[in-house]
């Protein structure tokens, strides 16, 4: 399994990348974390909600046009440039560990 972590400047006080307490509050080894100042990862995966339904797709977490605070499961060998359909996408992160923990237990 690889998590891949996105910080992306939302609210107003994100105007630059996550220091060091924010990156430690993700410690597994498995985590890359990224700064993505230009929201290109959130517009893909809003292009790829769009192109690909039926997604699992939140009701939630949308502010300045970009899906934000969400955790998204693609199942293995899923590949970005096939644009995989993802197989849990919730948020906010702090609400849905428990719908996570669960989809992962499911997954072969």
């Amino acid at each position: 399994m690889r998590v891949l972590v996105v910080w992306e400047p939302i609210l107003t006080t994100d105007w630059r990348p996550p220091g060091g307490a924010a990156l430690g509050r993700i410690s597994d080894g498995r985590t890359r974390q990224f700064w993505d100042p230009g929201h290109l990862v959130a517009a893909a995966l809003n292009g790829m909600a769009k192109e690909k339904p039926p997604q699992p797709e939140p009701a939630c977490c949308i502010q300045k046009g970009f899906y934000w605070d969400e955790a998204i499961l693609y199942a293995p060998h899923g590949r970005w440039r096939d644009a995989p359909e993802s197989i849990f996408w919730s948020g906010p992160v702090f609400r849905i560990i428990p719908g996570l923990e669960k989809a992962l237990s499911e997954e072969p």
